[in-house]
């Protein structure tokens, strides 16, 4: 055979494409299981609330807040009682330091608004401070780390059956931002929650899931 021909035969080198991010690797939970999480948390608070202990009564208002607004263990463990703006028709939690040094607000949603009031009211009651500059969760030795607030989630997703390596707290975070996306398909509004500074980090949460594929190619020729 020819040069030329051989070299005619030899697959052309094809020009990179860049691929789309992919949802796959974030590891999140389903609606029905942050229900479960919640429920459990919940269940907890109600039995601590009746022994008048304390552990369940945290460990709810910890569960409510990681899947309410999507914040970060370490953000949450460094909230100070200045930071949650809700009084004065407000209903918003104020991030100082978060990941990058990036500082933003985030909405919440007026339940999660009213058990932050009812918890405060918990704290003065039995003499935790309140003043602005006090963190909003106490443990034995003082301010509670975020090694012991994942401890206290990594404890619910045990007892449900949840937990497995690389999917226990952070998985919160992804979860609402999978659910916040899902409600309008508003990627602006999942950025603005989650803080990010580029729109490229939010976009993974864009991508179909699984489930919706199945819905949208159900009965297809049918």
């Amino acid at each position: 055979m020819k040069t030329a021909q051989i070299l005619s035969l030899r697959p052309k080198k094809t020009q990179k494409v860049k691929r789309p991010v992919s949802v796959d690797g974030i590891k999140y939970y389903t609606e029905k299981e942050i229900k479960m999480i919640r429920r459990a948390a919940k269940n907890e608070h109600e039995t601590a609330k009746a022994k008048g202990t304390i552990q369940g009564v945290r460990s709810w208002m910890i569960v409510d807040l990681l899947t309410c607004s999507g914040l970060r263990v370490s953000e949450c463990a460094n909230l100070r009682i200045k930071d949650l703006k809700i009084s004065h028709g407000k209903s918003e939690i104020f991030v100082s330091d978060g990941k990058g040094g990036i500082s933003g607000t985030v909405q919440i949603p007026v339940g999660l608004k009213k058990h932050l009031k009812s918890y405060l009211q918990w704290k003065k009651d039995r003499g935790e401070g309140i003043q602005p500059d006090d963190f909003l969760f106490i443990g034995q030795r003082g301010k509670m780390t975020s090694q012991a607030i994942q401890q206290t989630v990594k404890r619910i997703l045990k007892g449900l059956g949840l937990y497995e390596q690389g999917k226990s707290v952070h998985s919160l975070r992804h979860s609402y931002a999978v659910s916040l996306y899902s409600k309008e398909k508003d990627l602006r509004c999942v950025q603005k929650q989650l803080r990010h500074r580029s729109i490229q980090s939010t976009m993974i949460y864009a991508d179909i899931s699984k489930d919706e594929i199945q819905e949208q190619v159900k009965g297809l020729w049918n």
